[in-house]
């Protein structure tokens, strides 16, 4: 069952038992109140009947009269005539509670003896013939002679007016309750409008649309909610998409490597199998095993990349001071480069950093600017001071460039923006790779500024430390 139906049956239910027991209250304090007013209306009348009979029997007594059980019911015939007609109802008992005289129709078939004793003397309320009787209790003593006198006045008027007003009431809350869940339903459908829009967002998002958010303006509990649902919407979207993209460098790293494994083995197989099958001149043997010893090391190269690529960790890197100008002329002897010279322009400083692996950064970027087939065969390495503590390297040539487009796809697995140009250099896409992992792992990023056909710009940022 929906939240806002549940809401409305309850609220219903609450205002029903509210109105039952306040109307409840009401009618029964008012009925009370009624028989409180007519009995003592009642006992007024009781009383007098009482004592007019019990001065006509005296005033026979003293008159020498013989006042018996017969003269007693003349008496109360005559009296009932005098006081109401044929509506006076009187019934009189014996010592013995034996009935002598009524005009009460139904009344031997009550029991009222338990009433009927010297000790007390009130009234009950009691059904008779369906009817609503109440019945005084009264006695006198005669001669020695107990007499019983019962008055029953009709109280049915009160019990209709009860009636009449339950009736009343009950249609007076019908009309209210119908009134009130129709307000209440709209005050529940306005109530849960967010939680059904919060549902909404929800499912959509489990479907897929994590672009979805909950649009909730206003200045309650549910504003607060949908914030924290749509801050919670963004992570996991953020989260998602990190994922995907993983998995998509995943698929790209195992396709580029597959690729890079399956171009240089199928050469190799291709002139072994010329070698071992026929029989070559001399120079196209030459040609075959130059190709399978370039190819070779090309997989050579390639798995020591590998291995540095998936070895690296926050774990493995050891954090020393570096002279960097004594460290780059080491680093410069280590490299040899055929066509290309390498140039240095390094400002004096302390650096902090991982000495193998800050060499084979400078090695890869090296690499990557030799590839590039500079125009004036110079490859420019540069260190200065830029700001507090901050020290950059910039590896400078003047070589092919690369296109604007490609910048930003460089430092993926295996990415290579002229692949048969790479293969001939012995490239494996692999090179800024790892170095943006291993300057990562320094707390710095890699920046390229590049332009087709004029050269490129790598430089990268590590922390100084005070000369002493």
């Amino acid at each position: 069952m929906k939240f806002w139906k549940k809401l409305v049956l309850f609220i219903i239910a609450i205002i029903s038992i509210i109105l039952s027991c306040s109307r409840y209250y009401i009618v029964k304090s008012n009925f009370l109140h009624s028989i409180e007013n007519t009995s003592k209306q009642n006992t007024n009348h009781h009383i007098l009947e009482k004592y007019m009979l019990e001065n006509n029997i005296v005033q026979s007594i003293q008159s020498g009269e013989e006042v018996n059980d017969e003269k007693i019911i003349e008496y109360v015939k005559s009296l009932s005539g005098y006081m109401n007609g044929n509506n006076e109802l009187i019934a009189l008992y014996t010592e013995d509670h034996e009935l002598i005289y009524t005009n009460i129709y139904g009344i031997e078939k009550i029991d009222i003896s338990s009433m009927l004793n010297k000790e007390t003397e009130g009234y009950c309320l009691k059904d008779i013939n369906n009817n609503h009787y109440m019945l005084f209790f009264s006695y006198w003593t005669i001669n020695g002679k107990t007499i019983y006198i019962v008055n029953s006045y009709d109280v049915n008027f009160l019990y209709e007016e009860r009636d009449r007003q339950l009736r009343d009431i009950l249609f007076t809350d019908i009309i209210i309750l119908i009134f009130s869940a129709i307000v209440i339903f709209i005050f529940s459908k306005y109530l849960t409008k967010p939680i059904e829009s919060l549902n909404k967002t929800t499912k959509k998002i489990a479907f897929g649309k994590f672009n979805e958010r909950v649009k909730i303006k206003s200045n309650d509990e549910f504003s607060e909610l949908a914030d924290s649902f749509n801050m919670m919407a963004v992570k996991i979207e953020k989260q998602i998409k990190e994922l995907n993209l993983q998995i998509k460098q995943k698929n790209d790293f195992i396709n580029g490597f597959t690729h890079e494994l399956k171009t240089p083995m199928s050469a190799i197989i291709g002139y072994s199998d010329l070698l071992r099958l026929k029989k070559c001149d001399e120079d196209v043997q030459k040609r075959a095993l130059d190709y399978i010893y370039h190819e070779s090391k090309r997989l050579e190269n390639l798995s020591y990349k590998l291995m540095n690529l998936m070895s690296i960790t926050s774990e493995s890197i050891e954090l020393t001071k570096i002279n960097i100008v004594d460290f780059m002329q080491k680093v410069k002897k280590n490299i040899v480069l055929v066509e290309n010279k390498i140039e240095l322009c390094m400002e004096n400083a302390i650096i902090v950093a991982d000495k193998e692996l800050l060499e084979t950064v400078i090695r890869n970027l090296v690499e990557n600017s030799n590839k590039a087939n500079p125009k004036d065969n110079k490859i420019i390495i540069k260190g200065e001071k830029v700001k507090a503590k901050k020290y950059r390297i910039s590896v400078i040539d003047k070589g092919t460039g690369i296109p604007e487009e490609y910048i930003d796809r460089v430092t993926e697995d295996f990415y290579m923006v002229d692949k048969s140009r790479s293969r001939e250099n012995g490239g494996s896409g692999i090179g800024l790779s790892l170095v943006k992992k291993i300057l990562d792992l320094h707390k710095t990023k890699l920046h390229i500024k590049s332009q087709e056909g004029v050269g490129t710009t790598v430089y990268f940022e590590l922390e100084e430390d005070e000369m002493r």
